[in-house]
């Protein structure tokens, strides 16, 4: 009895101190990861608008990213 008594108690003590150890979710970057992403290269949008002048069909270019015209109505 006693000797189950010794090992319930050596149990209980050695499972007691254990603790989770959970992994870390955080992704560190380098600095190389850091300078692509601040150099990266953003493309133009632009949108052809058409239009009937005349009886002439003519089409103009907008930009969407920077608010303006780009070109001229042309004939098609």
């Amino acid at each position: 009895m006693k000797e189950l008594k010794v090992f319930l108690l050596c149990t209980i003590l050695s499972v007691s101190f254990i603790t989770p150890c959970w992994a870390s979710t955080i992704q560190y970057s380098t600095s190389e990861q850091i300078v692509l992403q601040e150099i990266s290269i953003k493309s133009e949008v632009t949108k052809w608008y058409y239009r009937n002048h005349e009886g002439i069909k003519q089409k103009r270019l907008w930009s969407i990213t920077y608010g303006y015209w780009k070109t001229d109505w042309m004939s098609v």
